[in-house]
């Protein structure tokens, strides 16, 4: 028998559809990656715990917080505020699908600007920790938008 007879014929990679080999490599190098990144998972449980955290300081003593800001009102408010920022860390915690969460907390963080900027009006005011928490809140604000974006990108 012949050599050329018995040798098999020679297969492409069912990529390659008649593409060059250097077309197909880029192919190979530009899919997105399908695995939740192992560090913005861990960052994302961090904030979970975090918001329980916070959360638990507004519930238990949320007169405390509205006098840091020197404002005499907004005890049920900041209180109300705690217990959603509960829920959001017991979601990060608990959930399978953390993006959606982490969202959520944006449009939660801008609720929290707006009520800290609302003791701007009162003439007693501590100017200078309103805008610390302002700034403390968006500060959270940009961490759980980036988490929220880079989770979103996989299947979390």
């Amino acid at each position: 028998m012949d050599a050329t007879m018995t040798e098999t014929p020679r297969r492409s990679a069912p990529a390659s559809a008649g593409r060059p080999r250097t077309e197909v490599n880029e192919i190979r190098t530009t899919v997105p990656e399908l695995a939740t990144p192992v560090w913005a998972k861990r960052l994302a449980l961090g904030v979970g715990w975090f918001s329980i955290g916070l959360g638990l300081a507004e519930v238990v003593a949320p007169r405390k917080i509205t006098r840091l800001f020197g404002v005499d009102e907004g005890a049920k408010l900041v209180r109300g505020l705690g217990l959603r920022e509960i829920a959001s860390g017991v979601a990060i915690l608990t959930g399978s699908r953390i993006a959606p969460v982490l969202w959520g907390r944006v449009a939660g963080d801008a609720m929290d600007m707006a009520s800290i900027a609302a003791a701007l009006k009162d003439e007693e005011a501590n100017r200078r920790m309103v805008a610390l928490g302002i700034g403390a809140v968006a500060g959270v604000m940009l961490l759980d938008a980036f988490l929220g974006k880079r989770l979103g990108e996989t299947r979390s």
